[in-house]
């Protein structure tokens, strides 16, 4: 219950005891919450409050809205590590979240003039093309798109286990490329139709965009990768340690 001898607003309080619900898992994902109306007279609180703590709760991805419905449980989002120090599906893997990946193409092609520059490559150089749908639960996160020069992996094919490991994973056991730096960026944009219609999203949804360039012991670049998600289902977490 709420405590009004405490100088912490009682809005305040509601949002935070609404916050504990579902942190602790006793507000599952997807389920209903009570009513404004029974929220408000469970907590003496009114009905104009509580909608402004639902609506901040809503606006910070926490719960989510059905016309005609009521107010549900959002699945939490998942936490991406940038510096990928890890692969995406192995971090997937390490809290607990069961994922697929479905390989929509592999093919040889003409490196784009962006390609040969990340790449360090010649023009009319030739690189992989490929591109993958990652999901969990059943529903689209995101997708990769990798380009990796012919040259130093020549043998890649559908073959190469794209749906059960991860090709930083392939590209060292099979090709000896392991990652000793990695470049990235981050940014945001919006669907295109073709986007959209894979990550089951509408054109135009607000997508973010991870791009890197994995670099050799030697400093040599050997793939680089873009991984486009959608941008209610995940968040990034940045981390640094300062020295000295």
């Amino acid at each position: 219950m709420l405590n009004r001898n405490s100088p912490t607003p009682l809005h305040q309080q509601l949002e935070e005891i609404i916050k504990a619900k579902i942190e602790n898992d006793e507000w599952q994902p997807d389920a209903q919450i009570p009513s404004e109306n029974e929220l408000s007279k469970t907590y003496g609180l009114s009905r104009m409050t509580t909608r402004n703590v639902i609506m901040r709760l809503v606006f910070q991805g926490l719960l989510y809205r059905v016309a005609g419905k009521g107010t549900f449980v959002a699945e939490p989002k998942i936490t991406n590590k940038l510096l990928l120090q890890m692969g995406i599906k192995e971090q997937l893997d390490q809290m607990g979240i069961e994922s697929e990946t479905r390989l929509i193409e592999i093919r040889k092609i003409e490196a784009p003039v962006r390609i040969q520059r990340e790449l360090a490559l010649p023009e009319g150089s030739q690189v992989f093309n490929i591109e993958r749908l990652r999901l969990v639960k059943g529903d689209p996160l995101s997708i990769h798109i990798s380009y990796v020069p012919v040259e130093l992996a020549g043998t890649l094919d559908t073959e190469s286990g794209f749906e059960e490991l991860q090709l930083c994973d392939i590209l060292e056991e099979k090709f000896n490329l392991r990652t000793s730096r990695v470049v990235e960026t981050l940014e945001t944009s919006l669907a295109t139709d073709r986007e959209a219609e894979l990550l089951a999203v509408k054109p135009g949804f607000t997508l973010l965009r991870l791009e890197n360039t994995e670099y050799t012991a030697a400093d040599v670049p050997f793939v680089h990768n873009r991984v486009t998600f959608r941008g209610d289902k995940i968040k990034i977490k940045l981390e640094f340690n300062r020295k000295g």
